[in-house]
């Protein structure tokens, strides 16, 4: 991709990256972080100070962001709401891969929309699959998992009316239908297969102590978007329904192993920013977190 392209994309999600710095190395410090480093920051990932600016000044407005001002410098922090929604978010994905109990129940939904009413159809069948359902038959769509909630609030909220869910046991029958050929599982498998490949070749250069500061901060969210990806595509299959030598397993030991050992690197390279950018103000340290970390419960400091 050229470079510009790169540039292009990074400068797109620069919002989304302040959020991930601010979770990544000062998560629950309720202290504020001077815009100063912040821009310094987005420049690592070749966001530009116009860019980078104009992102902090985003967030602020939608209330992700608070603000202070100190003369002329102004420094921000997460807003709660901000932090217990991305906190939740990054809980999933790093949870994602852990052994989760099954109790041998299917969710089922049949729904019927009319042919009036067709537009609704790739709306429910997105929100299902968001929830890791696949589609057995045309209508009838199946998980092991129970979101009931969730399913309850995607009928309502798009409005569907001829729906039914229930939690039932399959019956295995001779020449019956595959339940997991309601999923891609071959093109999943792809994908832990080549993230399993980028992950070995990382780990190696970490462990030879051959990436820089600079690149394993930006590597570790690089990382953290596949990692992220993956779980957003994989339905969650118990793992007594999937091939014994599923990869999700070594996926998941390479992506601890990157994410860990990456953040004290990615750390050191913010504590210099920091330094450069403080100008003699105090700047809030940056804390680099661990998996364990982020699945441990905090509470934002007042």
């Amino acid at each position: 991709m050229p470079a510009g392209s790169r540039q292009g994309q990074r400068e797109e999600s620069a919002p989304q990256l302040l959020i991930t710095m601010f979770l990544a190395y000062w998560f629950g410090n309720p202290e504020f972080v001077p815009s100063a480093l912040l821009v310094a920051l987005l420049g690592a990932f070749g966001v530009g100070d116009a860019a980078a600016r104009a992102a902090i000044s985003r967030l602020a407005r939608r209330g992700q962001l608070e603000g202070v001002r100190h003369g002329r410098h102004t420094a921000y922090r997460l807003a709660p709401r901000s932090f217990s929604r991305a906190q939740a978010e990054g809980w999933r994905m790093m949870r994602f891969g852990t052994p989760r109990a099954w109790d041998h129940q299917w969710t089922c939904v049949v729904f019927s929309i009319p042919e009036a009413e067709r537009g609704r159809r790739p709306a429910l069948r997105q929100r299902l699959r968001d929830l890791g359902f696949g589609p057995l038959f045309d209508g009838f769509w199946i998980t092991p998992r129970a979101p009931l909630d969730a399913i309850d609030r995607a009928l309502q909220e798009l409005e569907v009316r001829d729906a039914a869910v229930f939690r039932v046991s399959e019956v295995p029958r001779p020449g019956g239908t595959e339940l997991l050929a309601a999923w891609d599982l071959a093109a999943l498998r792809a994908g832990y297969d080549d993230l399993v490949v980028r992950l070995e070749r990382l780990v190696a250069r970490v462990r030879a102590g051959t990436v820089p500061g600079d690149d394993a901060l930006v590597t570790r969210v690089d990382v953290c978007n596949q990692w992220r990806t993956l779980a957003e595509s994989d339905p969650g299959l118990p793992p007594e329904l999937l091939p014994a030598n599923w990869p999700q397993r070594r996926a998941r030991e390479l992506f601890v192993e990157a994410f860990d050992s990456l953040g004290p690197l990615g750390e050191e390279f913010v504590r210099r920013l920091a330094r450069s950018a403080a100008r003699g103000r105090t700047t809030p340290q940056p804390r680099c977190r661990r998996v364990a970390d982020c699945l441990a419960p905090v509470t934002v400091g007042a």
